[in-house]
């Protein structure tokens, strides 16, 4: 099974959402916390920890006279294999970060549920989705895949029950031709592109907001190149860097409504 090279991706949250209470402040300190991760299908598929990156305070609120103080935490993941592969089989040419899995908490103290009625939960859920939806186009784009664009949303259950709000998005990564010697003789493969899917869910769970998400290549890229430098000579090169959509796809999905 082919896996997905790492595309970072670290989601934020805001506080504008709560924001126009004033009043005498007392601060507390957001706890940090981890967001749960399928640690069996992680290590089963062979993913590597690339980073694990805490945001404290990732915002001040105040709200009455507490100041709302939240913490993101953000786990990263890679598999290097796919994109070694990838390299390897165009010969250097294609050698990105095309595919991610990630899973972010957003902790806040006091924790959203105890806010009166609730009040504020769904600002702040609407805040820390948006945010990170910019911060994971702005992440594809530094990757550089270009035509980065969010193409629907739906709902995602979560192996917990919840429903999660789930964001679909496309893009391509671009990649130079490359050339094939056979003795003295060299056939040229155009270059081209690999589209590239994107998704990221989000939803209040555990006294807290989890993001998580990913992307990895859409579709397969194979081509048939066939040059003729002499009328006695005629060389073909089959391109087929065997990539699997709908694996990726299955595995990605596994991971995300496993996060807690």
């Amino acid at each position: 099974m082919r896996r997905r090279a790492y595309l970072g991706l670290a989601a934020t949250a805001a506080a504008s959402a709560l924001a126009g209470c004033t009043g005498e402040e007392a601060t507390v300190s957001a706890a940090r916390r981890p967001p749960r991760v399928p640690e069996g299908r992680i290590d089963d598929g062979g993913w590597e920890q690339m980073d694990d990156v805490t945001e404290d305070p990732a915002f001040e609120q105040s709200v009455g006279p507490v100041t709302l103080t939240a913490s993101t935490r953000t786990l990263l993941y890679e598999d290097t294999t796919l994109r070694t592969e990838i390299a390897d089989e165009t010969l250097g040419r294609a050698d990105a970060q095309l595919a991610t899995f990630f899973a972010t908490r957003a902790t806040f103290d006091p924790d959203i549920t105890s806010l009166p009625a609730g009040a504020g939960r769904q600002q702040l859920l609407d805040r820390v989705e948006s945010q990170s939806r910019r911060a994971f186009t702005s992440r594809m784009e530094q990757a550089g895949l270009t035509g980065v664009e969010r193409v629907d949303e739906e709902t995602m259950e979560t192996a917990s029950g919840a429903e999660a709000r789930l964001t679909n998005f496309e893009a391509a990564y671009a990649f130079d031709g490359f050339s094939v010697g056979f003795g003295d003789r060299k056939i040229t493969i155009d270059g081209g592109e690999i589209p590239v899917a994107g998704h990221l869910a989000a939803w209040i769970g555990d006294d807290s907001v989890l993001v998580t998400g990913g992307a990895y290549p859409a579709e397969n890229f194979a081509r048939e190149v066939t040059k003729t430098p002499s009328e006695a000579i005629s060389l073909t090169v089959d391109v087929d860097l065997g990539l699997d959509p709908e694996t990726y796809r299955e595995e990605l999905f596994g991971l995300m409504k496993r996060v807690r």
